[in-house]
């Protein structure tokens, strides 16, 4: 009998990387595909098995590229079986075959179909958008546009707030490393916390329960959860704060409240409000949201209507 070692197979190495990334690819490329948009997952720190839709996304390229390399060096080590594969059967020479010319027409009409929109495959790619569009919630939309590529400074500027009070109320909230130039996205990790509830605390604004997405302060294990719902419900009250009054009550932020629930619960005349607003010339709709009036007026944003009420004594 002989002792030497089996060699080693490369052969059979290439063949299980490539199942091994095919496996990831699929199942990564699953989760992308009914994941929600960009603008969602990352305001409300959106995850599936742990992982946000940008760690997913970084495996699944990742492992593409393994994929790709591995099939790479399995063709060379199978190079003779592949290049059969073009060999007429009869002369044995590089001919025609049906069969890859059956595969480029299958993928030349993938890519034709993908590229026309039709049938099925407009169908596909229309499907994959319901779902997406199914993760919108008004109450986990960022109100400003890639918040979390902001700075602390610059968002609480957005956001009509003094830099200082937003320092304040961050540390307050319990948030550790509060510097007007640090990224908002990188905080918020930094503190086991959503975008969505570093910026709940930032005008704050009491936790909301059961929101979908929710892995902030409510969902992360370790996370700050007692120190961010502090910083909505235990500095209601006096200094002019977002949370001044009873707080949000039902609703999201600001924006998703009417002008009526929003001088209630800031303590401030309806009509005084009101008349101010239209002297501005800001028309309004009873029972419309802040959001809402602020778009049918050319608003960007509902804290520029906050803005004008804020100032009807001036």
């Amino acid at each position: 009998m002989s002792d030497s070692k089996p060699r080693y197979s490369w052969r059979a190495m290439m063949s299980i990387l490539i199942s091994l990334a095919f496996v990831v690819m699929v199942v990564s490329g699953a989760i992308l595909f009914l994941s929600p948009p960009g603008r969602v997952a990352n305001w409300s720190d959106w995850r599936m098995l742990g992982y946000t839709k940008h760690d997913w996304s970084d495996v699944h390229v990742w492992f593409g590229v393994v994929f790709v390399l591995a099939a790479i060096l399995h063709t060379m080590f199978n190079i003779r079986p592949f290049l059969s594969y073009f060999r007429s059967r009869l002369t044995r020479r590089i001919g025609f075959r049906r069969e890859w010319v059956v595969a480029l027409a299958i993928g030349g009409a993938v890519f034709a179909g993908t590229h026309t929109g039709v049938p099925p495959f407009s169908t596909f790619l229309d499907f994959r958008e319901q779902i997406k569009r199914g993760w919108e919630d008004p109450s986990v939309i960022a109100p400003i546009p890639h918040a979390e590529l902001l700075t602390v400074k610059e968002l609480a500027e957005k956001a009509g707030i003094p830099l200082e009070t937003a320092a304040q109320r961050l540390s307050r909230g319990g948030l550790e490393g509060v510097v007007p130039e640090i990224v908002v996205a990188e905080l918020a990790s930094q503190n086991d916390l959503s975008v969505q509830r570093l910026y709940e605390i930032l005008q704050d604004t009491p936790a909301r329960s059961g929101g979908r997405g929710q892995h902030g302060a409510e969902g992360k294990p370790g996370g700050k959860a007692a120190a961010g719902q502090g910083a909505g419900a235990s500095h209601r009250g006096g200094g002019g704060g977002w949370g001044r009054g009873g707080g949000w009550g039902r609703g999201g932020g600001p924006g998703q409240m009417t002008l009526a629930a929003f001088c209630e619960s800031r303590e401030i005349d309806l009509q005084e409000a009101q008349e101010h607003l239209q002297a501005k010339g800001i028309k309004l709709t009873e029972g419309r949201t802040l959001r809402e009036i602020a778009t049918d007026n050319g608003y960007d944003q509902p804290f520029e209507l906050i803005d004008v009420i804020e100032r009807r004594s001036e």
